[in-house]
């Protein structure tokens, strides 16, 4: 069972679909995450949660104090809908119920403080998820980015332009959870 871990919607247990190969960020992994993000400050903040699945991670975000998130998901829309209730943050939460790159060509002229990236693996999506989001401006100056992916599925930097450094990477098993920093030049 996936719960949000902390802030005011702490304990809530968040629907799951089924038999949809989904792979939610597991809990600690989660936990590790928003613990690194609490250093750094999460009020007032704006999120996106890119290949949401259940909605945990912008969530988590928005329940620890993030003032706005947005969650894509074409596959997984009426759970995330459930779970923007079940943690009563609606108001602050949108879902794009689309593909990712139309999604993320909607949101064009937004940016976001914090960029939640947990594609399905060995897809390839992930480096031209990555490219779309800085060729659309979607980072605010000062953005981190997390990545989570398999370490068989490497990001390429060199696609993002100088603009992105990595921050830091931890590294669980096959997955490997990766921050990058996005500062204007």
């Amino acid at each position: 069972m996936i719960r949000i871990i902390g802030g005011s919607a702490k304990g809530v247990a968040l629907a799951a679909p089924r038999g949809m190969n989904t792979r939610p960020t597991l809990g600690r992994t989660r936990e590790s995450i928003f613990n690194v993000l609490m250093n750094v400050g999460l009020l007032e903040t704006k999120v996106l949660d890119i290949f949401a699945g259940t909605g945990a991670l912008g969530l988590e975000a928005v329940s620890r104090g993030a003032a706005e998130a947005v969650l894509i998901d074409q596959a997984t829309r009426r759970i995330l809908e459930e779970n923007v209730r079940r943690c009563r943050a609606e108001g602050r939460v949108r879902i794009l119920a689309k593909d990712a790159e139309k999604a993320l060509q909607s949101l064009a002229g937004e940016t976001f403080d914090y960029i939640f990236l947990d594609p399905p693996y060995r897809k390839g999506y992930i480096n031209e998820i990555l490219a779309s989001v800085f060729r659309l401006g979607l980072a605010a100056d000062g953005a981190i980015l997390i990545v989570e992916h398999v370490s068989a599925e490497p990001l390429d930097l060199s696609l993002l332009g100088e603009e992105v450094s990595l921050w830091k990477e931890k590294r669980v098993g096959e997955t490997a959870v990766t921050y990058l920093l996005y500062k204007k030049s």
